[in-house]
């Protein structure tokens, strides 16, 4: 017993370093030390040593108490070739558990599964403690689950990398919810890195848009979705815009490549809607400005087709539609926490990416969204039904203007606005008007010669999140009136108005 056990411990030990090899080779060389710290030998050999020695000292005494007589002895032999053959038979049975540990070295879900298990929190604050002290060798929990699936994507193994994708989910939802489960003050007091948990997922993004499949990039996608909705729900801010900036990093990736699909940037609705379900505003303050980043890089690229919409328009008026639908249910939802309350920074973006937007691109002579004027119709309606007048006067004053530049039919700039003011928004639309006309005039002749902005500005523009322009060109909606006839046009709106509603804007100057 003591040969076979040797012998067979011997091909144990040859067989799992062969397998712990053969894994390093196929997913990463950090299995190996995942192996050691295990310490999948270290007990395989104590426990065959144990028995090997119940089976020596079996065999060494057995024939010194064989020839004594008396029961006592009788009973020592037993024990011995019971300690002899137990110790064996466990050995030999254990051999089942060593070949399921073997093969879970090389079954890369078990060994997705396995790391899972290892990750937490507190393993995670540990290695950002490192990482500060020591730079990057610390070294990341997740670290192994990044590199299985890098590797997938080396070798084409689209479902081990969907997998693996799976799993660093369920980590970062994990380090996640622990974080958030943590009181202010601790979290004030502890270390969290989060940024190189989101370089993983962006290296990963690098990796399935050049190699992987559509499955690939979606499952990357429903990822940073979820975990900006945990991010919403533990209240993390930075964390789910961390999501939101990587999605649209996503967006961007496969956008250049043409692999962009409308079930990828249709997640940023999802995650504007968890910020708002969960009342973490910061996350859509920063996802609006994710957006408007993601539609500029598409909008670059615009080439008119006539009466149809070409493909990138199309995309961006999908996210001017997104932004609508969550601005319009901040209203319905939030009434009275807007204006003076926590959700006044959320109105605020809302409005200057707009401005930013448009502005830009009529410096650049790019088109605007085709349903950007009825989505602020939208909007503007949504705060009139809850009776915020001050947010009526601003989007209504963002129309008119729009309204002006895009020399709107005016049956079509009549009818909105009466949609408004039949929702309660008169208010609000009255002094939209006088604030427009309260502009200060610039002639024309004023403004020197026009600066030609050359697409050599356009990144530089991008980057800026004020809605102004370069000197001379616009400072911002509020220098439209140094268009052509702008007063006139606005004068005129505001008289079919008075005409409509029965001068309705003089009487309400009287009452004033």
């Amino acid at each position: 017993m003591a040969l076979a056990q040797a012998s067979l411990l011997a091909i144990i030990v040859s067989v799992g370093l062969l397998s712990v090899q053969i894994a390093a080779n196929q997913f990463t060389p950090l299995i190996g030390r995942r192996f050691e710290e295990d310490e999948f030998l270290t007990s395989t050999i104590l426990r065959f040593g144990v028995s090997i020695a119940l089976a020596l000292l079996a065999m060494l005494l057995i024939p010194e108490l064989y020839p004594l007589a008396g029961r006592l002895s009788l009973f020592g032999l037993v024990v011995l070739v019971a300690a002899g053959a137990g110790g064996a038979t466990f050995s030999f049975l254990s051999v089942i558990d060593v070949k399921d540990d073997m093969l879970n070295y090389l079954n890369p879900e078990s060994l997705l599964d396995d790391l899972l298990e290892d990750v937490s929190f507190e393993a995670y604050r540990r290695f950002s403690e490192e990482l500060q002290e020591n730079g990057h060798t610390a070294r990341s929990p997740v670290l192994e689950i990044f590199q299985i699936g890098q590797r997938a994507f080396e070798d084409n193994d689209n479902h081990t990398a969907i997998y693996a994708i799976h799993t660093l989910d369920k980590a970062s939802q994990k380090i996640l919810t622990e974080y958030g489960e943590l009181s202010e003050e601790e979290r004030r007091e502890v270390s969290f890195h989060q940024r190189d948990l989101f370089d993983y997922w962006k290296r990963l993004i690098d990796s399935a848009v050049e190699k992987g499949t559509d499955k690939t990039l979606y499952q990357i996608v429903l990822s940073q979705k979820e975990i900006a909705t945990v991010a919403a729900e533990s209240r993390l801010s930075r964390v789910g815009g961390e999501a939101a900036k990587t999605l649209q990093y996503l967006c961007e990736q496969a956008y250049q490549r043409d692999r962009l699909e409308k079930g990828y940037y249709a997640r940023f609705k999802h995650i504007l809607e968890a910020s708002i379900k969960h009342d973490v505003p910061g996350i859509a303050d920063l996802t609006v400005i994710y957006m408007k980043s993601f539609a500029f890089t598409i909008t670059r690229d615009f080439e008119p087709e006539g009466e149809h919409r070409s493909w990138e328009e199309s995309i961006v008026d999908n996210l001017f539609a997104y932004l609508r639908d969550t601005w319009s249910k901040v209203f319905e939802e939030k009434s009275g926490q807007i204006k003076d309350g926590e959700y006044r920074d959320l109105h605020d973006r809302f409005e200057k990416s707009i401005g930013h937007y448009v502005s830009t691109c009529w410096a650049f002579d790019r088109p605007y969204p085709s349903n950007l004027e009825s989505d602020l119709t939208s909007v503007a309606i949504s705060a009139a039904e809850n009776d915020e007048q001050w947010a009526v006067s601003r989007i209504t004053r963002m129309l008119v203007e729009l309204w002006v530049i895009t020399e709107r039919r005016e049956s079509l700039r009549v009818n909105d606005l009466a949609r408004i003011i039949d929702s309660g928004g008169h208010k609000g639309v009255e002094d939209a008007f006088e604030h427009i006309l309260s502009y200060e005039y610039v002639d024309q002749d004023d403004m020197g010669e026009p600066v030609v902005i050359g697409e050599d500005d356009w990144e530089k523009k991008m980057e800026q999140h004020s809605s102004k322009m370069y000197d001379n060109v616009v400072e911002g909606i509020g220098r439209l009136n140094s268009v052509p006839d702008f007063r006139e046009h606005v004068v005129g709106l505001r008289e079919q108005m008075e005409t409509r509603y029965n001068d309705y804007f003089d009487d309400s100057d009287t009452q004033r």
